[in-house]
């Protein structure tokens, strides 16, 4: 058989055989690329999305002044920037508090990534949304006044109640302290008025587990956001309305210069004389102790640098009319600025539907 001249096509077969392989391998590259940029598009946009509502939770009125949980309602939002994008925050309240259930929101964010991966993409985007509660700023005191390192009474005068001043509440104990050294009142009946009116918190370890408060992580960990430092900063003057935080960190023994409010944080241990009043929540790393008319209403946590492993004395209540009183309402007011929205567990989701 002739075959002569069939070298030419057969090559030019294969040339477009090869040519069409290649454009295929090209357009099959292309979509992979585009597929993953979406891919890491999409990454991006959850990371924006998720910063952005981690930092909402953690002040939300930084971003929404007008947000006042638990009577705000919404909807409203607020545009957080990040380094690669942004978001939009939006906050809406679903159920107003009904009984001891607090009021429900949602909190959706909606991540942005700020640059395109090609001009033909659009810019990638992914809502994150979690349902939670708002809650209170409140602090769960076993008693009116709970000593880590025991407590000591003289005499039968003055009052100290677990009745809650406010009626908000139902009555807590008057003292609380472990077995050991426990409550010791020299001479008179027993002044401590409560349910009950005495607690034993068990050994020291138990008294501390009992304790909602985390002391190391105040005193040395930074916890807190002091409104006022002592000593650097002076006495404030109580404003309406004002329920500051104030921190003692000196070695010496406080002494509380006059009338507050609020929630008093001492490093070490404070004097409490002249009939001078607290009102709100007292935070001790070392003794109280109190002498002649003074009056405190909320609750007290004394000797709490026995979690530090510092020993401490006893926290002494002297002879005289003070006036030791639980109040409710003294110590929400006090704990209101550690309030928040708290997510609720298995409520969360990364594929929120827009519109």
């Amino acid at each position: 058989m002739n075959r002569t001249g069939s070298a030419l096509p057969l090559a030019l077969l294969l040339v477009l055989i090869i040519s069409l392989l290649a454009g295929s391998a090209f357009v099959l590259l292309g979509s992979e690329r585009r597929v993953a940029d979406q891919q890491e598009g999409q990454v991006d946009a959850y990371a924006i999305a998720r910063s952005a509502y981690d930092r909402f939770l953690a002040n939300p009125v930084q971003y929404l002044p007008a947000f006042a949980p638990p009577a705000w309602t919404g909807p409203d939002s607020a545009r957080i920037d990040m380094a690669n994008g942004h978001a939009w925050v939006m906050v809406q309240r679903l159920r107003a508090p009904m009984g001891s259930d607090p009021a429900m929101y949602v909190v959706r964010s909606r991540g942005v990534r700020g640059r395109r991966m090609a001009p033909t993409l659009p810019f990638a985007e992914r809502i994150f949304a979690q349902y939670a509660q708002w809650q209170p700023g409140s602090l769960s005191a076993p008693a009116l006044w709970t000593s880590l390192s025991g407590m000591h009474k003289n005499g039968g005068s003055g009052t100290i109640s677990g009745v809650d001043a406010c009626g908000m509440s139902a009555p807590v104990a008057g003292v609380a302290v472990p077995d050991v050294p426990g409550y010791v009142q020299g001479g008179g009946a027993s002044v401590p008025d409560g349910a009950p009116p005495i607690l034993a918190l068990g050994t020291a370890a138990q008294a501390a587990a009992a304790v909602p408060v985390d002391w190391d992580a105040i005193v040395n960990g930074g916890a807190l956001s002091p409104d006022v430092t002592i000593p650097g900063g002076a006495w404030p003057a109580f404003p309406a309305g004002a329920w500051p935080l104030i921190y003692v960190n000196q070695a010496s023994e406080f002494s509380l210069p006059g009338d507050g409010r609020g929630l008093l944080v001492v490093r070490n241990g404070l004097s409490i004389t002249g009939g001078h009043r607290w009102d709100g929540i007292i935070l001790a790393g070392g003794a109280v102790n109190t002498n002649g008319s003074v009056r405190v209403q909320g609750a007290i946590i004394s000797g709490l640098n026995v979690t530090l492993g510092i020993s401490v004395g006893p926290s002494d209540i002297v002879n005289g009319p003070s006036v030791l009183v639980y109040d409710g309402c003294a110590v929400a007011n006090a704990a209101a600025r550690f309030a928040g929205l708290a997510p609720l567990r298995n409520a969360g989701t990364d594929n929120w539907p827009s519109y």
